[in-house]
């Protein structure tokens, strides 16, 4: 069979396809891991046209712009709009939570989709409810080599923990964490100073120049002398450097794609998380925790991991065993199957 031509659209601007950004394929984790998986392009939502979609076979859209009427709208536009021959796959990122809101241009752009690539399993049956489309738990591709290939062995990691998600997104993590009596490392959202994102600054740090805004706010949310806060930097610098601490604590509330589980378990590093991430369960079953809510299970885990060698090495080796069902050829061949190819 030859290989289909793809597209994905999504909210970053630009146009590119994969021979263009090779160097960005071994560790892309986001919806641009579809473009690198299937060597497809990428086009914004913003500039993307009919006759765009018409040069492929495969359009893979990102929909998580369902706030937005008008972005929808254009969405089911193009969808519907399409030749037969082209085959329309919506992909639901971000917080399930978010589609469960009735709203009629949503379900209208899920009913024009040949399929619908739900993030998250735990959604998958009510989005089901909401459509006439198949929808199907596939998921986005996932460099499992170029990540595992960052690992620190055991031997020379530090003994801190690693808190996923931007800070201060969530304080559940450091409040957690804080009770392990280690040094602890998070990161904070870089603020870039663009003219476009004067009003987005000016709502989320009350200023639109300040680049240190971002570093006291999240001083000012978690007054705790052993966190040790980083700006927002590359995935490779990211994994590398996190790669290196003993743990990862995330006490995730959202029912999305759970990146941050699939990182641990291509580094070979424990991570203590909660049922919504969708991987929890099947890479971490015994450091898993209920809800983000779940304090005195997720310090006692944590504390299990850093004072039992065995359950430590144990647990990393069932996620390293498991992780590879999410890597990026075993994807993409899903959803080649999904569509009939």
């Amino acid at each position: 069979m030859q290989q289909p031509r793809v597209l994905v659209i999504g909210g970053n601007p630009g146009r590119w396809n994969a021979r263009e950004r090779v160097q960005l394929a071994q560790h892309a984790t986001g919806i641009e891991a579809w473009v690198h998986a299937t060597q497809g392009a990428y086009i914004d939502h913003t500039s993307v046209t009919l006759r765009d979609v018409h040069q492929f076979d495969i359009v893979i859209c990102n929909t998580n712009r369902i706030s937005s009427s008008s972005a929808v709208e254009k969405y089911t536009r193009l969808a519907e709009g399409r030749r037969d021959s082209v085959l329309w796959v919506s992909l639901l990122e971000g917080d399930m939570r978010h589609y469960m809101r009735p709203s009629p241009f949503v379900r209208r752009a899920l009913d024009a989709s040949t399929l619908v690539n739900c993030i998250n399993h735990n959604a998958t049956e009510s989005i089901q409810q909401t459509t006439s489309a198949r929808v199907a738990y596939i998921g986005i591709p996932y460099p499992v080599s170029s990540v595992a290939a960052l690992a620190t062995s055991v031997s020379n990691r530090k003994r801190r923990v690693f808190l996923c998600g931007f800070l201060p997104q969530r304080w559940n993590d450091v409040a957690a964490a804080q009770q392990l009596g280690i040094p602890m490392d998070g990161y904070h959202v870089r603020m870039h100073r663009k003219i476009g994102n004067a009003w987005s600054n000016l709502q989320q740090f009350g200023t639109i120049h300040d680049s240190s805004a971002p570093l006291r706010q999240v001083e000012a949310s978690f007054r705790a002398e052993n966190l040790h806060v980083r700006p927002e930097t590359t995935t490779k610098e990211y994994l590398t450097a996190m790669g290196a601490n003993v743990l990862w604590m995330n006490l995730d509330e959202r029912y999305t794609w759970g990146r941050y589980v699939l990182d641990a378990a291509a580094l070979g590093v424990p991570i203590v998380t909660t049922r919504s991430t969708g991987h929890g369960q099947l890479l971490f079953p015994r450091t898993t925790v209920e809800t983000a809510f779940s304090q005195r299970d997720a310090v006692a885990l944590a504390n299990a991991l850093l004072h039992d060698a065995d359950l430590y090495a144990n647990v990393a080796e069932h996620a390293r065993e498991h992780i590879w069902q999410y890597d990026a050829p075993v994807i993409v061949r899903s959803l080649y199957d999904h569509l009939g190819l």
